[in-house]
């Protein structure tokens, strides 16, 4: 997109307000961590880190929040996905149905995973990432470590939008 995601409008609003706002929406309380190089002006109540190295791909991020995380559960969404934490009830839910599983995930409409959509026991991620490695790691390959993984087919609430045409589909976007 050529630009910080979190930062782009749509209907005036950015993205990465959109997405704390579903996750403060949620029944069950949460503690949001926002991974960013780039300071977004948010609360001081909100973590804000960067990855390291900036712009390591997300597993690197993933490491950087997962890092200041105190929950026995952790959430992974994506600010280009800002329905994704519409998903993550559900998904808590498989988790705690199936106790061996390391994370549940977000399956989309095709039967793809989509793993920046999940919910991992705090103890599996870590294990898995010390298995991967963090810098320019795919998301995918935690699972590929992580053991047994629950898929969920989340009905949508997983879709990225990774083009300002696809944003397009949510309202008026400005960049």
């Amino acid at each position: 997109m050529g630009t910080d995601k979190a930062q782009v409008r749509v209907e005036g609003i950015r993205l990465i307000d959109a997405t704390l706002s579903a996750l403060s929406a949620l029944p069950t309380p949460t503690t949001p961590i926002v991974v960013s190089p780039f300071d977004l002006g948010l609360p001081p109540e909100i973590p804000t880190v960067c990855e390291d190295p900036p712009f390591g791909g997300p597993v690197a991020g993933i490491a950087a929040g997962v890092a200041l995380a105190h929950a026995d559960l952790v959430a992974v969404v994506a600010v280009d996905a800002p329905h994704s934490p519409e998903a993550l009830p559900a998904l808590v839910e498989a988790l705690q149905n199936a106790p061996d599983a390391a994370a549940a995930v977000a399956v989309d409409e095709e039967g793809f995973m989509q793993p920046l959509c999940a919910v991992w026991r705090k103890q599996a991620l870590l294990k898995a990432l010390e298995h991967t490695g963090t810098r320019d790691v795919p998301a995918k390959a935690l699972y590929k470590v992580a053991g047994s993984v629950v898929k969920y087919q989340t009905q949508g609430a997983e879709r990225d939008y990774d083009t300002p045409e696809e944003l397009a589909q949510l309202g008026r976007v400005e960049l």
